[in-house]
């Protein structure tokens, strides 16, 4: 027996307005955890077509791991409700989640968990102060089933305002791990794991050989550790596009007979808060670990990777990009010892503002810094423009110079994400080791 259209609409609605209402002070949309953009709605921009004032609160079932959600604070709240479409290959107990950089990018986090509607969609309340500006993305609970565009392709973060009140119709065109994209490998780019004592997971590693590392056995490379290893070298493994690290190394050698040894490094998923910030962020509650990323990388990694390969251990650099950034520029001045040469893009000091006290008062530092940022990153591009200001004045205090041993890059128009970074890398690799 059919339920009446009148009763079943009635009954949505009732589901759409129970929904829990979710929101954040102005302070908390921050840009630079991930790797964003400040884009337009892909997958469609809609109209309000229902206002709703509804607001309830969602319980997290990740608790230990998930900071309660704080209540909005603005003198004037606008709600809205995203109802999404999604394939109809979805399975049906999945959960579907909205992340972006008003929750750390967490792929399943549970405050964010959209509640499935009578005719299959779904949909989530959120509520933020008027004009905040959020960057996102849905997903089944991880980047591994993040959303993809209709033809399986990568796709921009979305791009939201909050101007109006009302319900706004989105669609998911597909799911990552149902259409995993082309492989786009370029030359001599192998894998493997290696478990890391130090965070207690099972890290996958990448290798980038140069085209002349067989022809010569005698000749021994720098190397280049470079974080968020799943976004360097291949398309179908990247968050939001491949930084072309290969294509860009091949290119350089073909060109100049430039040749270094790469090494990528994984992060930890929805860990990467976690495992790529030395200090604990009070607000998110996330963080600390960047100790035993670097612990594992300068005691099981390296160790490894000068044994395996013909490197010049003393000639090593280490590059990231936005937290990895802020890594990039903690482990040069943990280790200068190590790591003589700090590739960081687009960083994120605003995580962990304790990287300038740190960076002032250490003993020593590394050989060359390379510094990037772009002018239109994220929701709040002033914030990251102002914090990398703040760093190069604090090198340029102790002593570096730019031109000599600081070279510091700006993009105007520059966006926060890998094309970005990719388009930068040959030249900073090329800087750094020269």
């Amino acid at each position: 027996m059919q339920m009446p259209k009148v009763l079943a609409w009635f009954v949505m609605l009732i589901l759409v307005m129970s929904l829990g209402c979710i929101g954040s002070s102005s302070e908390d949309t921050k840009t630079g955890i991930g790797s964003t953009s400040p884009t337009s709605f892909s997958a469609g921009t809609t109209t309000p077509t229902t206002t709703t004032s509804s607001q309830a609160t969602t319980t997290s079932e990740r608790e230990e791991t998930t900071a309660p959600w704080q209540t909005p604070v603005g003198s004037k709240n606008i709600t809205v409700t995203f109802v999404v479409s999604v394939p109809s290959y979805t399975p049906e107990d999945d959960g579907v989640y909205i992340a972006g950089d008003f929750n750390g990018w967490n792929p399943g986090d549970e405050r964010f968990r959209l509640k499935r509607l009578p005719d299959g969609r779904l949909a989530i309340n959120l509520t933020f102060p008027y004009g905040t500006v959020i960057n996102f993305k849905f997903t089944r609970g991880s980047w591994e089933t993040v959303e993809k565009g209709p033809s399986g392709e990568e796709i921009p973060n979305r791009h939201f305002i909050f101007l109006n009140p009302g319900t706004y119709e989105l669609k998911v065109h597909n799911w990552r791990d149902y259409v995993e994209g082309t492989h786009t490998i370029t030359g001599n780019v192998k894998t493997f794991k290696m478990f890391s004592p130090q965070l207690n997971r099972t890290v996958r590693v990448w290798v980038y050989l140069p085209p002349d590392y067989g022809k010569n056995e005698k000749k021994r490379y720098p190397v280049l550790y470079m974080l968020d290893g799943q976004n360097l070298f291949d398309n179908a493994t990247s968050f939001a596009g491949e930084w072309g690290v290969d294509e860009t190394l091949e290119g350089l050698y073909n060109n100049t007979g430039f040749s270094i040894i790469v090494v990528g490094i994984d992060n930890g998923g929805e860990r990467r808060i976690d495992e790529y910030a030395p200090w604990v962020n009070a607000e998110y509650g996330r963080g600390g670990l960047g100790n035993a990323t670097l612990d594992f990388i300068v005691e099981n990694l390296k160790p490894y990777i000068d044994a395996l390969y013909r490197t010049e251990p003393e000639e090593t650099g280490i590059m990231g990009s936005s937290l990895g950034g802020l890594m990039a520029i903690y482990a040069g001045f943990r280790h200068p010892d190590v790591f003589k040469y700090v590739g960081a893009m687009s960083s994120a000091f605003w995580f962990n503002p304790e990287i300038y006290d740190f960076v002032r008062n250490a003993s020593g530092g590394p050989e060359k810094i390379y510094i990037y940022w772009g002018t239109s990153e994220g929701s709040n591009p002033e914030k990251i423009i102002e914090d990398n200001l703040q760093m190069v004045e604090i090198l340029k205090e102790k002593g570096y110079i730019e031109g000599e041993n600081l070279k510091v890059v700006v993009e105007e128009g520059g966006e926060h994400n890998e094309y970005y970074w990719g388009k930068h890398f040959g030249e900073a690799v090329t800087w750094l080791f020269g």
